[in-house]
């Protein structure tokens, strides 16, 4: 768990050490879509790690299982963006974002009973979801949002997964396939998906003639430690190499050195 933490504590260098070391030190460089993609999906890893570490300490187990398929989830969408062709998957994770948001502002202005029951839910007037919620958001928008999609990207359908670029990565499974992290995804990621899609509901109970008992059936700690930190650490060093920054990569690397000496 130290060991955890204080990876955990270097990965919130990262963003300064980019803007500081790769950004200012050029100049002339813009925030493109490769960035915020890179960035924003780290600084998700980390925040999750982070919640994971504050779950384990107050020993509050069960919710470990679905924070650590989010953590899995992020760490093969970064390795996928920066193991090649980075501007395009960059591009293409960016674009199904905002297709997303597309689908979302569809639903609330959409004049059904579900559109109405939608905007009862959020206590929101059809008036105020242009106006405040998703300003700018108008026809026009979506129409280059899916062209870019569909033209630029060279997706078949706007339903098409945004990693499946090649056509051929239909699935998580697939993606995690052409990674080589066909062993994680097997041991780790259908084992975990069990507790967020409800399926061990029945795994948590014992049944012995006419009782029913409680099982508090929790993995190690060290699994759930040990697991986020070779993920947290492998993308760290991914966003480094990426941004050319050697002397951070080298310090980050020393420091794990010594740490896991005495960890």
């Amino acid at each position: 768990m130290r060991r955890l933490k204080k990876i955990q504590s270097e990965a919130d260098k990262v963003f300064d050490n980019v803007v500081n070391g790769y950004f200012q030190k050029s100049g002339t460089v813009e925030f493109g879509y490769a960035d915020a993609s890179i960035l924003g999906l780290l600084e998700n890893l980390i925040n999750h790690t982070k919640t994971l570490i504050v779950l384990i300490e107050k020993k509050h187990y069960d919710s470990l299982d679905i924070i650590l398929r989010t953590v899995f989830e992020n760490y093969v969408y970064l390795r996928y963006i920066l193991e090649t062709n980075t501007d395009l998957r960059a591009k293409s994770y960016v674009y199904s974002c905002k297709i997303n948001e597309i689908r979302l502002h569809n639903s609330l202005i959409e004049d059904s009973l579900t559109g109405n029951k939608i905007r009862n839910f959020l206590n929101t007037p059809k008036h105020k979801v242009d106006n405040y919620i998703f300003e700018g958001m108008n026809q026009d928008y979506k129409n280059r949002v899916l062209s870019v999609y569909l033209n630029e990207i060279g997706m078949k359908r706007v339903e098409q997964k945004w990693y499946n670029i090649d056509g051929k990565t239909r699935n998580f499974k697939s993606l995690c396939n052409k990674l080589d992290l066909s062993v994680e995804y097997d041991i780790i990621y259908s084992i975990l998906s069990a507790e967020t899609h409800g399926k061990d509901a029945m795994a948590k109970f014992e049944f012995k003639d006419d009782h029913v008992s409680l099982i508090k059936n929790i993995k190690s700690i060290e699994f759930y430690s040990s697991i986020s930190g070779l993920y947290l650490m492998d993308s760290i060093e991914n966003v480094y190499k990426y941004y050319k920054l050697t002397k951070d990569l080298k310090k980050f690397q020393t420091l794990l050195k010594i740490n896991y000496k005495y960890m």
